[in-house]
């Protein structure tokens, strides 16, 4: 943690405050703290991805395309799965997403289906084409 000192308009008046810094860059205006500025790892904001006519009982997964981790795993509740993603800044490899959705379980099973997407601030809507494995 390193400090700044700020002097006032009184004469003999100083206050000296904490900066942090784990955040990215920090800037400074009149010898006053201004703000500090985001990391890579910083997410913008939020993508909500619905995806549309999912078999209730397959697996969803959503991960990072290069990384593989794994952002969202869970078993479908209903037809329409709708899920939060973090979005970084443009050109981020985070923002590449592999979405997963497999049906292999009790009564009829379904081939995987497989699609690739991108995070953007906003909303994204997939239909997923699930074809029974016969």
């Amino acid at each position: 943690m390193s400090a700044s000192c700020f002097v006032g308009e009184v004469p003999g008046q100083m206050v000296i405050f904490p900066l942090p810094t784990s955040r990215g860059r920090q800037y400074g205006m009149e010898a006053g703290y201004y703000s500090a500025g985001r990391l890579a790892t910083d997410s913008l904001g939020n993508l909500t991805l619905t995806l549309t006519n999912v078999v209730v009982g397959s697996r969803v997964r959503v991960e990072e395309e290069v990384s593989g981790a794994t952002i969202y795993d869970a078993a479908a509740a209903a037809s329409t799965v709708v899920i939060t993603v973090p979005v970084y800044s443009a050109g981020s490899p985070s923002n590449d997403l592999r979405i997963k959705v497999r049906k292999a379980s009790s009564g009829t099973t379904y081939k995987p289906y497989e699609t690739l997407a991108t995070a953007l601030i906003g909303a994204q809507s997939i239909y997923v084409s699930q074809i029974p494995d016969e």
